[in-house]
């Protein structure tokens, strides 16, 4: 399978909302997540307004990150593809022109703070979801000097 990958833009709201929701709903710890159409008009404005990447297979969106500043907004790769390298590749265009990048990771999400983990990243903190019982671990990556 190939993939391709490129700047995000607001029109790819829809298929990002769909990827997190197909998350939410392989999550049974996740808290409901918004339905489509106000989910999409979020991250449509994020897209917008940050800088963000997709991956595409065969036209389609299969994985995209938002970057706001050093922060990691969003990194979400479609079930279907997951462990096929998209993530990192992701990860690595957000580093590209950074020193650092942080990425906040529910404490449950094991599978993502392991790939962070190998992917650099360390512990800097904790703080509980202002929006759900659940608790973030917030996580940094430095470039080396």
């Amino acid at each position: 399978m190939t993939f391709t990958y490129r700047q995000a833009n607001g029109l790819d709201s829809r298929a990002c909302a769909r990827i997190i929701r197909a998350w939410g709903k392989a999550t049974p710890w996740m808290v409901p997540l918004d339905d489509l159409e106000p989910m999409a008009a979020s991250w449509q404005e994020m897209l917008e307004s940050e800088t963000a990447w997709v991956a595409e297979s065969t036209g389609h969106v299969v994985g995209f990150c938002v970057r706001e500043d050093d922060n990691i907004t969003g990194l979400y790769v479609a079930p279907d593809v997951q462990r096929c390298g998209i993530g990192k590749a992701l990860l690595d265009l957000a580093k590209i022109d950074r020193d650092w990048i942080t990425v906040w990771v529910y404490e449950k999400n094991a599978a993502a703070w392991v790939f962070y983990r190998r992917e650099g990243l360390v512990e800097i903190g904790r703080e509980k979801d202002e929006h759900s019982p659940l608790m973030y671990i917030e996580s940094r990556w430095e470039r080396a000097s």
